[in-house]
């Protein structure tokens, strides 16, 4: 057993015994088996060469990714909503010496600053009104992996101070308790926020700031990086396609176009919406430009083709 039997049988034993210590065993190895599959896939998926970009602003994104990945340095992504920060964190989690470990996700723009709180650090019994038992907190959770806190910048000044507590001390205290618990864990921040400014005017600790923002990664708006759009419009026609079981392989010329002139202010969360639509609406094998309308209404002042003919009502 110490050498790693899974169980073992004392004669005479029962055939039925036998089959059912058999059955388990098999049960077991499957499942070992499904768990490795599972983070092989997981570690695949979030390569950053999978991130989807060959545009000059992406190209830095992955050598920035691939110089901090290896590295324990806590790391600060900034970038307009939509613009695949978390990816990105998933990234340096999935090619650092940590990727084995937890990867665990905070949003802290959905949480009042008591329930951030218990959320970070956890919480003891009769702490508070409500707290009926012991609760493990992120930070212990994530233990020896990643802990990404998303939408960095609403924390409240006063969990900001505790922040940073964790950061320098590498300990914490759950709510309510006394005894402080050691976390080692690399911190990966994500804001829209302008931090900076933030300090200037008092909203955000500047002693933090520069605690977290130790190797900067900025993730670019779409419409700074057009290029990148049609090769992100047929990945998404093809997912979507996948999940919806219709066989859609192509995008218009004028749908194209009408993709690559938006101005993209959800960014590439706002085109993956857009194609999931498109997909949806469309009755044969290719996206048209009449299967962008949210686009088309947000578009203005967009110069449309008008189909004249067959062929241009293929085109477009």
């Amino acid at each position: 057993m110490k050498l790693g039997a899974f169980d073992y049988l004392s004669k005479p034993f029962d055939p039925d015994e036998l089959k059912l210590v058999v059955d388990r065993a098999l049960e077991r190895r499957l499942l070992l088996q499904e768990n490795r599959n599972l983070k092989s896939e997981i570690s695949s998926k979030y390569r950053f060469e999978n991130i989807i970009g060959s545009s000059p602003q992406m190209q830095n994104v992955y050598r920035l990714i691939a110089k901090c990945a290896p590295t324990n340095s806590t790391v600060l992504i900034t970038g307009e909503s939509g613009t695949g920060k978390e990816l990105i964190a998933r990234a340096i989690h999935y090619n650092s010496l940590r990727k084995d470990q937890p990867f665990v996700t905070v949003d802290c723009n959905t949480l009042s600053e008591h329930l951030l709180e218990s959320e970070l650090f956890g919480h003891v019994k009769g702490s508070f009104t409500g707290a009926v038992s012991n609760k493990r907190g992120m930070f212990e959770i994530a233990n020896n992996g990643t802990l990404f806190l998303d939408e960095f910048g609403n924390i409240s000044l006063s969990t900001q101070a505790k922040l940073l507590r964790v950061i320098q001390e590498r300990e914490f205290r759950a709510v309510g308790d006394t005894k402080s618990q050691f976390t080692n864990v690399r911190l990966i921040a994500a804001t829209n926020k302008d931090l900076k400014a933030m300090v200037a005017a008092g909203d955000f600790r500047e002693d933090l700031y520069y605690r977290i923002n130790v190797f900067p990664i900025h993730a670019p708006p779409l419409r700074e990086r057009r290029d990148d759009i049609p090769a992100l419009a047929f990945h998404f026609l093809k997912y979507f396609s996948n999940e919806l079981e219709k066989p859609m392989t192509e995008i218009s010329e004028g749908a194209m176009s009408l993709l690559i002139n938006h101005d993209w202010p959800g960014n590439v969360r706002e085109l993956e919406n857009a194609i999931h639509r498109a997909v949806i609406l469309a009755s044969d094998k290719v996206i048209r430009q009449a299967h962008l309308v949210n686009i088309i209404d947000a578009s203005p002042g967009l110069d449309l083709e008008v189909p004249r003919t067959s062929d241009d009502l293929k085109r477009i």
